[in-house]
């Protein structure tokens, strides 16, 4: 065995190595993979170091509660989830947290007489020996860092400096994960505008969709007024009278119910959504447009399809922006002209593809690559945001946008979502071209 002072140079060099591998890994990882990656490092510190646990806690300054948000330790019980009030088992650790600075507690009676409660909260709870590092996102402690043997005593000063660059790496990984939450809660926010502002844009149509039970319920009620005043009323017509107001009145509910699921502010709900069943409410919530506008509006589901995996209202925005972009595209055309084809086809057993193809005058070549730039807009008094906020939907669900289009000849876009792996080949129920 090579003498203790070669053995801790070796062991140094191997630990700078791990470091460098794990800046390099926090790099080429994917933002939904953040935790999982910190979580597996944090294990491979532990055993690299021959400690017992490690951790990190997310802080709240202001009602001083830390949470383990993540960690590994050799004991089975878990770690994550776990909050502690710090303000009260840990008051002189959280403030030496919360002021920048390393704690590093060799033994177990190494915190300051100063520091009695804390003193008393480690003899009970807290490991043996261990290190506390502060971790900053922009320049603010957020979290803390800790490295711990739960049973024995032992020094750390080789290694404070190295652990301490372990907590940058780890704060610049949460710093990463904090800004994709901000960037996510954005885009929610956008898309969540956007779809106030398709109700304005479908307000007519709305209207239309609500007054077409309610006049028909109008017209049953009057003749069953009728039906009373005569000397011997035929029930059986009363009855289908009132067959009719039960239905009409399922039918204008159920649009309330379509409407209130699209503009509901509500966190993603991803499931299984069968592809057929989901286009058939879009031509639903905008046949009425359709016919206000004057416009053809063909639903074409004539393939089988299988499920997709998807948030099924931002899945159905998407549609509905693509469609009121092809109603707008055929407005000028004459009346008999004014077709826009709504349709879905099995593109082999990985994606589907959902078209929405107008008979407009096209998009002009120097447009087309520009033609999902935020603010980019050909319409006066446009936003310039339903493509972009469609194209970001679509690419949240793995999915893509595209669009072609030839001037004088129309305009198509396409949605690809692909089919998760994991659920069987299903086919949806037949269902036959439908046309206004």
């Amino acid at each position: 065995m090579p003498p203790a002072p070669v053995r801790a140079s070796l062991q140094a060099r191997q630990f700078e190595e791990l470091i460098i591998e794990l800046a390099g890994a926090f790099v080429r990882v994917t933002g939904e993979k953040i935790d999982e990656e910190i979580n597996r490092w944090l294990e491979r510190i532990v055993l690299a170091l021959d400690l017992d646990l490690s951790t990190i806690a997310e802080i709240n300054p202001a009602e001083g509660w830390a949470t383990f948000s993540h960690g590994w330790a050799r004991q089975p019980e878990g770690v994550i989830g776990k909050s502690l009030n710090a303000s009260t088992m840990l008051p002189w650790v959280k403030q030496k947290m919360l002021a920048g600075e390393t704690i590093v507690m060799p033994l177990m009676g190494a915190l300051p007489e100063e520091a009695p409660i804390g003193r008393e909260s480690r003899w009970r709870h807290g490991p043996r020996s261990n290190v506390m590092i502060p971790i900053k996102v922009g320049g603010v402690v957020v979290a803390a860092a800790g490295f711990g043997a739960l049973f024995r005593d032992r020094s750390w000063p080789a290694q404070i400096r190295r652990l301490e660059t372990v907590a940058e790496i780890f704060g610049y990984a949460l710093e990463r994960k904090r800004a994709m939450i901000q960037v996510l809660e954005l885009r929610n926010e956008l898309t969540f505008i956007s779809r106030i502002n398709t109700m304005g844009e479908l307000a007519a149509s709305l209207a239309h969709e609500i007054n077409q039970p309610l006049a028909a319920i109008r017209s049953n009620a009057e003749a069953i007024q009728s039906m009373l005043e005569a000397e011997i009323p035929n029930l059986d017509e009363v009855k289908a009278a009132v067959a009719d107001i039960v239905s009409d009145d399922a039918r204008a509910g159920d649009t309330i119910k379509r409407l209130r699921a699209l503009f509901r502010r509500e966190e993603l709900a991803h499931a299984e959504i069968d592809v057929a069943q989901l286009l058939t409410e879009v031509h639903r919530i905008i046949r009425s447009d359709a016919i206000i506008r004057k416009v053809s509006l063909d639903l074409d589901l004539c393939e089988p399809l299988r499920a997709v995996h998807a948030d099924r209202v931002q899945i159905q925005q998407a549609i509905i922006n693509l469609l009121l972009n092809a109603f707008d595209a055929v407005a000028e055309e004459d009346d008999n002209s004014r077709q826009v084809t709504l349709c879905a086809l099995a593109e082999g057993s990985a994606r589907v593809r959902v078209l929405v193809r107008d008979s407009g005058r096209g998009i002009a070549p120097e447009e087309l690559p520009r033609i999902f730039d935020p603010f980019f807009t050909t319409k006066p008094g446009g936003l310039g945001m339903g493509l972009a906020i469609s194209r970001s939907i679509v690419e949240a669900h793995r999915g893509r946008l595209c669009v072609s289009s030839t001037p004088g000849r129309g305009t198509t876009f396409e949605i690809s979502l692909p089919y998760p792996a994991e659920y069987p080949s299903k086919s949806a129920p037949k269902s036959a071209s439908v046309a206004q």
